[in-house]
């Protein structure tokens, strides 16, 4: 029986201004990550951050730790060889989306695994991160990331070939895009 790579969604969100623009999702790669390779990026970016700054930096290593411990994670005891990572795009006009804990945020990344999801929000300033226990369930992530599960023939959610970001504006959260304020 072939095994199967366990999968997380990286999520970002980015803010648009655009209140009239239906949210957009794009996958942005799929890649498949061991901690051996997570170890020698983390050594590289150790290198590189004083060229990338501190809020970059810092969000970069609470990235890399929370798929070190999806890794780590199988219920067994035992780390996972490989984990199979798919990193998502979605811009959104609706503020609430970056509200977490009651705190609003300029930039919110989700790390969401079977059992967990790991966010991590930052304002000037200030940045808060944390895991909680994750409810399963079998929306898919453009359904779940709107709100709704678009009708047939009236898209909610555009989905886009990738284009260049600057990382500035990327961000993520944990309330869906589609709750009210």
């Amino acid at each position: 029986m072939a095994s199967v790579i366990p999968r997380v969604d990286v999520v970002f969100l980015a803010y648009s201004e655009d209140a009239g623009k239906a949210p957009s999702v794009t996958l942005d790669s799929i890649c498949t990550v061991s901690l051996y390779e997570l170890q020698r990026h983390l050594q590289v970016k150790r290198t590189e951050r004083n060229s990338m700054g501190a809020e970059a930096y810092k969000h970069y290593k609470w990235y890399n730790a929370a798929l070190v411990e999806e890794l780590r994670t199988t219920g067994k005891g035992q780390p996972r060889p490989l984990l199979q990572a798919f990193h998502w795009y979605i811009e959104t006009s609706n503020r609430c989306a970056f509200r977490v804990e009651g705190q609003q945020y300029e930039a919110v990344s989700l790390v969401v695994a079977a059992e967990v999801e790991h966010w991590y929000c930052a304002r000037p300033g200030h940045s808060a991160q944390g895991s909680r226990a994750r409810v399963v369930s079998n929306v898919p992530i453009e359904a779940a990331f709107t709100g709704t599960t678009p009708p047939a023939k009236t898209p909610v959610v555009a989905v886009h070939p990738r284009q260049h970001h600057p990382s500035s504006h990327r961000s993520t959260t944990l309330e869906r895009i589609g709750e009210e304020c």
